[in-house]
């Protein structure tokens, strides 16, 4: 599949790449035994940790600390599995997109579209770079909290045995007991663990990044047409061709966002309510963890919250950017010297209107909002279990 060579188009797509390429899910790939192979890599990495991750709470489910490491992996390793999966099985509306986004940047013309298109790459970058590095943060501390607490020593209640243990990235250390498997082993398990904490932050918010940068493309080029909406009639000589080129390329955005959102709506399902449990669980762990001082799990939690946060405000505001993109055009076409023009084009402009006036909105399920006034909601709720948890325990 052809790519555009264009400066711009590399400096707003290169980061999704570098994310998407991995897992088997970017767009503009040749869509080959290669790629579904890297797919599957990462599917079946994924699935094994939250196999191992079920194991270890079966074997042993009394273990505060190990449960909420338990809980936040199996969220977001499932997460990760079916935003891989569904990237990938329904890729049609991406690919889309992003051929529409070459198309895009090889007929850039005009250093004022430029501007505009740069400063929109240059959004998608920034929430990509917030997500993926909060994640990798979290990912790495995981990792370095049993490197630097090192091995502890536990004993039974009556103090007749003491046993040291060996702590993991992941909960795995009775399964690996059970295993058999030698001490020497242990350096290689550590990598391999961090690589599979990678690979879920890769499937989970690299995925979102994905998604985050063609949207702030998409959000771009309706600005981009609301500029040459307000302009036409000034600046075209023809204005009835010049009028159906503009309403071809509003209908064409609104339908690539259809597919977007088709391909989104059902992760945001299972994304909402899986980030509305942890944020409660880890809340109530980090109150917890501060009341005996443990900063580890204070520490562990206050990210694992910044993570779901930062995930949830990232689909909310573009939630909201995307509608009031969407809704501008219809503002700049009326703004327009629309008054001027033969009354059968300025029909034009009534459909324009028309269509601008039904809200675009970033569906969860297609029934449920996302936006700004939704994060909110969900905080709000959120934290009025995590006060009911509080009082409990309190109690």
């Amino acid at each position: 599949m052809k790519t555009s060579s264009d400066k711009d188009f590399t400096y707003a797509m290169l980061p999704l790449k570098i994310l998407a390429w991995p897992v088997g899910t970017w767009p503009l790939q040749k869509y080959n035994l290669a790629s579904a192979m890297r797919s599957i890599v990462a599917i079946t990495i994924l699935i094994i940790m939250l196999i191992v991750v079920q194991i270890e709470m079966y074997l042993d489910h009394s273990d505060t600390e190990k449960n909420l490491d338990a809980l936040v992996l199996i969220t977001c390793g499932i997460l990760a599995v079916w935003k891989v999966t569904l990237f990938r099985i329904r890729s049609s509306g991406l690919v889309s997109n992003f051929t529409s986004a070459v198309r895009d940047y090889n007929e850039l013309v005009g250093e004022e579209k430029r501007a505009i298109m740069r400063r929109h790459a240059y959004m998608g970058r920034v929430a990509c770079a917030s997500l993926i590095g909060v994640s990798y943060s979290a990912a790495t501390l995981f990792t370095s909290v049993p490197m630097f607490t090192g091995n502890d020593e536990t004993g039974t209640e009556d103090n007749r045995t003491k046993k040291e243990s060996v702590d993991y990235p992941i909960p795995s250390e009775l399964t690996m007991e059970v295993l058999q498997v030698p001490e020497y082993f242990y350096s290689l398990i550590f990598i391999v663990e961090y690589g599979m904490l990678l690979v879920t932050s890769n499937g989970n918010l690299g995925s979102d990044g994905l998604f985050f940068g063609i949207t702030f493309h998409l959000c771009g080029q309706a600005e981009i047409l609301k500029l040459d909406l307000s302009r036409f009639i000034d600046e075209s000589e023809n204005k009835a061709e010049r009028m159906n080129v503009l309403t071809r390329r509003h209908r064409h955005l609104l339908n690539l966002f259809g597919k977007l959102n088709s391909i989104i709506s059902s992760v945001l399902i299972v994304q909402l309510s899986s980030s509305c449990l942890l944020i409660c669980t880890t809340g109530f762990q980090f109150i917890l963890s501060m009341s005996v001082h443990n900063v580890v799990m204070v520490v562990k939690t206050f990210t694992v919250m910044c993570t779901c946060l930062t995930q949830l405000f990232a689909y909310s505001y573009v939630g909201d950017y995307l509608k009031n993109q969407m809704e501008g055009i219809g503002y700049s076409a009326y703004c327009s010297s629309w008054y001027t023009i033969p009354k059968s084009l300025s029909r034009d402009i009534v459909f324009v209107l028309m269509r601008a006036h039904t809200p675009v909105y970033l569906k969860a399920g297609q029934f449920f909002v996302v936006n700004m006034e939704t994060y909110m909601s969900i905080v709000k709720t959120s934290m009025s279990y995590l006060s009911v948890l509080r009082v409990m325990i309190t109690a």
